[in-house]
């Protein structure tokens, strides 16, 4: 960077970037053998100092359109997020009415096994009841006769 400040007062130079950074320094005096004496008071101030203002306004416009972009895949993540959870809660209230459903079809199951085992210990008992009696009468008499004729 070539830069010519002012004949007395202060210069500021400030870096964009880090590093290692050189000075040189010279005169508008061309005579060789003048005897004017020049004094020269340098002061180096390293650290931050204020912000480069024509260098943060040429990023304005590129970090408006960033922010504009940003917000745009922010609104768009809500919108998505917002259908996923209309989406789960369509699925949650089916998900409960076919287990409401599965349940109710369970116990219809079980009354009707139930009302079958009852309607079948009745039965058999009676039936059994009728069969046993007619093996044991039909046992016993062929016993006793076959006893008789020996």
């Amino acid at each position: 960077m070539k830069t010519t400040g002012p004949i007395d007062g202060k210069f500021t130079f400030t870096s964009h970037e880090a590093g290692d950074h050189s000075i040189c320094l010279s005169t508008n005096y061309t005579s060789w053998f003048s005897h004017t004496h020049i004094r020269l008071y340098l002061d180096v101030v390293v650290g931050s100092t204020k912000a480069d203002v024509e260098h943060d306004r040429s990023h304005v416009s590129e970090l408006a359109a960033k922010v504009r972009d940003l917000n745009n895949k922010l609104e768009d993540i809500r919108r998505e997020q917002q259908y996923q959870r209309e989406r789960e809660a369509d699925y949650r209230d089916l998900s409960e009415a076919t287990n409401a459903r599965a349940v109710w079809y369970s116990l219809v199951q079980i009354v009707v096994l139930i009302g079958t085992c009852a309607w079948q210990l009745r039965h058999l008992k009676v039936s059994n009841f009728l069969l046993l009696y007619y093996l044991t009468s039909w046992y016993s008499q062929r016993f006793f006769e076959d006893r008789k004729m020996r």
